[in-house]
């Protein structure tokens, strides 16, 4: 007679693996910010204009007289929309490349696949580093937002790799 168990052993070689929680919460979110930065991305390459720029150049002279927090906040945010600006091709680019290599990657996590994260990562991590070489000298606070979330998702992801499979 054969053992029960020996075939329940079997059927769950077989069966799929289910997508642990925390993997399946950090993909909906991950989906919900690739939509996000989509409507973004679009939205700053579509608004961004010159005219833009020349107000904000109209206001940063009449701050001119500010110091402290108030001035600096506000060179700030104009040095990016500048740089925004002059490079705006070069950002939509590496921001769609990014987005595309990060929904894929959680689709491939989705599937229990390594090669998933890797592709999240560089997709996360390249346009920070390219928007952080334009912007050396900037510490604006959108910026240093975007870099923490960058950075805690990869390690969010990073604590699911023991779920994950070499395919």
């Amino acid at each position: 007679m054969e053992n029960p168990n020996q075939n329940d052993d079997l059927l769950a070689q077989h069966r799929p693996k289910s997508l642990p929680a925390m993997l399946n919460v950090l993909t909906i979110l991950t989906f919900i910010g690739c939509g996000i930065g989509l409507l973004s991305s679009g939205w700053s390459f579509i608004s961004s204009s010159s005219d833009q720029i020349e107000k904000l150049q109209e206001q940063r002279e009449k701050m001119s007289e500010q110091t402290g927090f108030a001035k600096k906040f506000f060179d700030d945010s104009f040095d990016m929309a500048q740089v925004g600006f002059d490079h705006k091709n070069l950002l939509l680019v590496v921001g769609l490349i990014g987005l595309v290599l990060c929904l894929i990657g959680a689709i491939q996590m989705r599937k229990l696949k390594r090669s998933g994260f890797i592709m999240y990562t560089i997709g996360e991590l390249a346009p920070v580093f390219v928007l952080g070489g334009l912007l050396t000298s900037i510490t604006n606070i959108n910026f240093l937002f975007s870099v923490f979330f960058s950075f805690l998702f990869v390690i969010l992801y990073a604590t699911q790799l023991k779920h994950l499979v070499n395919k």
